[in-house]
């Protein structure tokens, strides 16, 4: 593949012996049983302090931005409140793997309303995750997975999120007609599917009602706190979720097809410690807020090196640089 030389750059060790080479994976047997057993433990305070203290961010910004002044000021304050937003996904995230809360019924009811927030639904993201956790990095059958851009066009493409706002925009209008892509219908249960596109009609009406209210009243507060600064939000998890798999290995081994990031405290806190995602991989019933630790355990498994989410991108764009070289070469090389 033209991006082999960007994968060498993030050196791992070849010792997989522990691990699932094929598709569908099915778990590791890394660590033994009763070595993992203390990180499967769930609770309920965990998550509830981490959403408290996620949503306590989003409230103040978004006071910041009824308090300013100036334009100049507001819009940069939309920008940090709609990113606070965005990474909310890292709460759904937990909630699809219900491991943000001990509670079954927790994890769901928090999920439905984030996904609300997010213009996403609940069951298809539970479904097109566990297809991607099952199907990591697998060519045809991983609907997460991200090709490395071959264009810079293309880079930008996903990082500013205009891909992702199609698919969301097309996911709204076909699931509330009840219309499924082929893909979805690979993974998305039969027994579901009725679910989900009522999930999704009760959305749609939500989000009607929200227009009308702000039709009636006269308000732009639904576009100013949470439409226009969650659409603003967006390409920084772009940006963080792209580091997780793009140019690893097309493979089914955990330790070669994701990598773990090293970001910064307050990233790692609005990702919900995400970045941990080697880890998250191979045991994804480990809970968010035992990540950190787990990671410990797991790292002389993996002799990961552990970028930053910046170098990586760097390294994305250097690597499109030289194949586009490449590529200019060998269409030379063919006249």
């Amino acid at each position: 593949m033209c991006w082999l030389e960007y994968i060498s750059i993030m050196s791992i060790t070849e010792n997989t012996s522990n691990t699932n080479n094929n598709w569908p994976y099915h778990g590791s047997k890394l660590i033994p049983k009763e070595e993992l057993k203390p990180f499967l433990k769930r609770d309920n305070i965990s998550g509830l302090k981490h959403l408290f203290l996620h949503l306590l961010l989003i409230f103040t910004t978004g006071f910041s931005i009824y308090l300013s002044p100036s334009v100049y000021l507001t819009i940069p304050l939309m920008f940090i409140h709609g990113t606070f937003i965005a990474f909310l996904y890292a709460g759904l995230h937990e909630c699809i793997h219900k491991t943000a809360f001990k509670n079954r019924k927790l994890n769901e009811i928090v999920g439905y309303l984030i996904g609300f927030i997010l213009l996403r639904s609940f069951l298809n993201g539970r479904y097109r995750h566990i297809a991607h956790h099952t199907y990591t990095q697998h060519p045809e059958k991983d609907p997460d997975k991200v090709d490395f851009p071959d264009s810079y066009k293309e880079y930008f493409k996903h990082v500013t999120s205009f891909a992702i706002w199609t698919r969301i925009i097309d996911n709204l209008y076909r699931h509330c007609f009840g219309k499924l892509t082929k893909s979805e219908i690979d993974y998305i249960p039969e027994s579901d599917t009725k679910m989900l596109f009522k999930e999704t009609r009760i959305m749609v009406i939500g989000y009607i009602c929200l227009a009308i209210f702000s039709v009636y009243f006269g308000t732009a507060f639904f576009l100013i706190y949470w439409l226009l600064p969650r659409i603003m939000g967006e390409p920084i998890v772009r940006l963080v979720r792209m580091v997780e798999h793009t140019g690893k290995d097309e493979t089914a081994d955990m330790i070669h097809n994701t990598r773990t990031s090293f970001p910064s405290s307050i990233l790692k806190f609005l990702y919900w410690n995400m970045p941990y995602h080697i880890e998250h991989h191979l045991y994804s019933n480990v809970p968010f807020h035992r990540l950190p630790k787990f990671h410990s355990i797991i790292k002389p498994h993996t002799d990961e090196v552990e970028p930053s989410i910046l170098s990586v991108h760097f390294e994305i764009l250097k690597q499109i640089w030289k194949n586009k070289k490449l590529k200019n070469k060998e269409t030379i090389l063919s006249q």
